[in-house]
């Protein structure tokens, strides 16, 4: 592995490495990186480039013969090597292709770009071909699980590959997965449609009905530690119409089928039959089947009016531990089966989430189980504090040492590091184990929407942005109903620069959150204060929701905006007590005096200098000097 100082040293050897034994002609390589540049200029910044090649890579890596620039073959291997040769083992030796060639790498010359966008185009649809060998391959040995492998590094390549997904959805069904089958189908479909504007090929879907002619089996998630179960039962309704019971049965399928998706939680199919049998009603059976919890309904009708009743039961007890009626009016029965829905997966998982918590808290540490030290952890990380953090990461880490493959413990595990950095106080070791604990996450459970975002802030930890933003934007695809991860998807795009989309989207989960915990309203006031709409941040950044001296930051700087002089000093000194606070947890000594001793740490994060620039504009206004 080498690592360059400079993107044009790495952009350089990538166009050495890939004209192979032909090699590249200096004039050109020149005319590539430094073409805004004179022609002596370019040579010269040419000249420079090799030679920090050379003290990377060492003499006589770098070859140059009669003004052809070529790699000398027999002093290194280039991973793109596999693509050729059989491999022993395929999978394996294709271990980086999981993402574009050069993938992070942009240099602002024209026609680097050119090549840069053929040549990716040229490896990716090698490494599909190849990958796309070795699964069919397995699959017709009777290895699945490699087949999965190899289908979900094409899909990983390109989101929209047909032929992956075909790879991907015989794997499943080889594997006994039937409802995963329909899963991905779904996913895949979904994708399509919202990033394309296209539908499903018809040899997709015909395969699709083929693979599930048979009896579904359970579907089945890679969770090796005790979650919570839920099971849905069967929402009641007293109408006889039999549009309203098409509703109500309806309902229930949709949000098991969405729940289904949330790792953190197990979720059981009730039917009606079962309801109707149970001695006691619905919780009886529940209790019966040894779920921990239960969701039940009841719908009723007048005229267009409908009203919605659901509790969420403890197993065991019988507590009711939330409930909530809704009101709607009805114009078109799927599209108030669809918002319903969508309210109530939002509204559920948080709630059993907050039960749990509550449970595990009242429990000595050394009883506490993998899951319930992840879910302590992630309340903790919840409060955005770098004391939080460093309690989170302890808990997270004993989570992870009772149960090595519990993708939700490395990812907030991951999410302790990365809320480190938004301080300004990450070295180099804590963002690889930001990265590490967001990839085995992800590798743990690729289909968790949570995990995905989360491999975004990872990437964005790495200085990563164009990376961070294609994977923020895979999450997006993904997060239909899943609020929380929403919200954070717009965190990250509001630190990319995208405010726009960043607002739209926390404004949609606005709308659609049963709750608005501080975390979400923090958010919410920095997206309120990129838009400029200063009393609203004053409003939203008050009490819980400031959080930390980000929140602080934000609110004095608003409050200097609107004129609010002593209103906006005060809090301008609660935000400098707060980085004093910071810094002495990071074991530094630096003052928070001016605006660069105390801000200085947060350019990391916005990729645009002009968002930094408006959160010191603000202190400065409340009376930080620079």
């Amino acid at each position: 592995m080498v690592h360059l100082s400079t993107q044009k040293s790495l952009a350089l050897l990538a166009m050495i490495a890939d004209a192979a034994d032909s090699g590249i002609r200096r004039e050109q390589a020149a005319a590539t990186l430094w073409s805004r540049s004179p022609e002596t200029q370019a040579r010269t910044s040419l000249r420079q480039a090799l030679s920090t090649l050379r003290a990377a890579l060492g003499e006589g890596v770098i070859l140059s013969h009669g003004g052809t620039l070529t790699l000398n073959r027999d002093e290194v291997f280039l991973d793109i090597d596999v693509l050729g040769r059989d491999a022993q083992d395929p999978i394996e030796d294709i271990p980086g292709f999981g993402g574009s060639f050069l993938e992070g790498v942009s240099v602002n010359e024209p026609p680097f770009e050119d090549w840069l966008s053929t040549t990716r185009a040229f490896y990716a649809r090698s490494v599909k071909d190849r990958l796309l060998e070795v699964g069919q391959a397995a699959l017709g040995g009777g290895d699945a699980a490699t087949a999965v492998q190899a289908a979900d590094r094409i899909l990983a390549l390109d989101a929209y590959d047909e032929s992956g997904m075909a790879l991907c959805l015989q794997a499943h069904a080889a594997n006994g997965e039937r409802s995963r089958v329909q899963l991905r189908f779904d996913e895949f479909q979904r994708v399509l449609r919202n990033d394309l504007g296209i539908d499903m090929g018809a040899d997709l879907i015909d395969l699709k009905t083929t693979l599930l002619a048979t009896r579904d089996a359970p579907f089945a998630r890679p969770i090796s530690s005790r979650v919570p179960t839920v099971t849905v039962v069967p929402f009641k309704t007293l109408s006889d119409v039999p549009e309203h019971r098409f509703f109500a049965d309806g309902l229930a399928e949709d949000v098991i089928a969405q729940l289904s998706k949330f790792s953190t939680i197990s979720v059981v199919s009730q039917g009606r039959t079962a309801v109707a049998t149970a001695p006691d009603g619905a919780a009886s059976g529940v209790v019966q089947s040894g779920s921990d919890y239960v969701l039940n309904g009841s719908v009723r009708w007048a005229g267009d009016r409908v009203r919605l009743s659901v509790e969420l039961i403890e197993g065991q007890g019988g507590t009711v531990k939330w409930a909530d009626r809704l009101d709607r009016r009805s114009h078109d029965v799927l599209d108030l089966q669809d918002e319903v829905s969508r309210y109530l997966v939002g509204a559920i998982p948080y709630r059993i989430e907050e039960d749990v918590a509550h449970n595990a808290n009242r429990k000595p540490l050394k009883d506490l189980q993998a899951y319930e030290l992840m879910i302590l952890g992630k309340r903790l990380r919840d409060t955005i504090s770098l004391e939080g953090n460093m309690e989170a990461r302890a808990l997270l880490q004993r989570s992870v040492e009772k149960d090595a493959n519990l993708a939700r413990a490395h990812m907030y595990l991951s999410d302790s590091y990365v809320v480190q950095h938004w301080f300004g106080h990450l070295d180099a070791s804590g963002k690889e184990k930001a990265l590490y604990h967001a990839q085995r996450a992800a590798a743990l459970d690729p289909f968790d929407v949570h995990i995905q975002d989360h491999l975004g802030f990872a990437l964005h930890v790495m200085g990563l942005w164009d990376a961070a933003e294609a994977q923020i934007r895979k999450a997006l695809a993904l997060a239909e109903n899943e609020i929380e991860s929403l919200s954070w998807c717009g965190y990250l795009l509001l630190m990319l620069g995208r405010h726009d989309e960043a607002a739209e989207l926390i404004e949609t989960v606005s709308a659609r959150r049963t709750t608005l915990p501080p975390t979400f309203e923090w958010i919410m006031g920095q997206v309120l204060s990129f838009q400029g709409r200063h009393a609203e941040v004053v409003q939203t950044l008050n009490g819980a929701s400031l959080l930390n001296s980000t929140g602080l930051a934000f609110r004095a700087g608003s409050q200097a905006r609107l004129g609010m002089t002593d209103e906006a000093r005060f809090t301008l000194g609660e935000f400098k007590k707060a980085r004093v606070r910071d810094l002495q947890v990071s074991g530094l000594n630096t003052n928070a005096e001016t605006t660069e001793a105390a801000l200085g740490g947060f350019r990391v994060l916005w990729r645009r200098p002009q968002d930094w620039d408006h959160i010191a504009e603000g202190l400065r206004l409340a009376g930080m000097p620079d």
